[in-house]
């Protein structure tokens, strides 16, 4: 279930017409299956501070393995930085850790 909320700059875009080639570069760079991987993006009309071009927010279920984590978040942030062609200074990813039973998928309350 690695899940990554991405917010792009409305002027950020993606050169590939095809929308799955994220989630390829995404599985290719952190060496992990993309069978259960999710990027949702939005684009942002307005950011205000540190300025990042793509800011992500990856959700990993906390069975994962301290390297898997390491593998998955920086492989995130290389394949944001090959999808949408900016360089790694402008690509933020914070990582958050959910709990067994903390998630809802079809209804159910899932455990692992």
């Amino acid at each position: 279930m690695p899940i990554a909320n991405c917010i792009i700059t409305s002027d950020c875009k993606n050169s590939s017409g095809d929308s799955n080639e994220l989630i390829k570069l995404w599985a290719n760079e952190s060496k992990q299956s993309s069978e259960a991987m999710t990027i949702n993006i939005t684009t942002s009309d307005e950011q205000h501070g540190k300025k990042y071009t793509v800011m992500a927010n990856l959700l990993l279920p906390s069975i994962w393995s301290g390297s898997d984590i390491s593998q998955l978040q920086l492989g995130l942030a290389k394949a944001l930085t090959l999808h949408f062609h900016v360089s790694l200074k402008e690509v933020f990813v914070a990582t958050s850790i959910v709990n067994s039973g903390m998630v809802v998928e079809e209804g159910k309350e899932i455990e692992w």
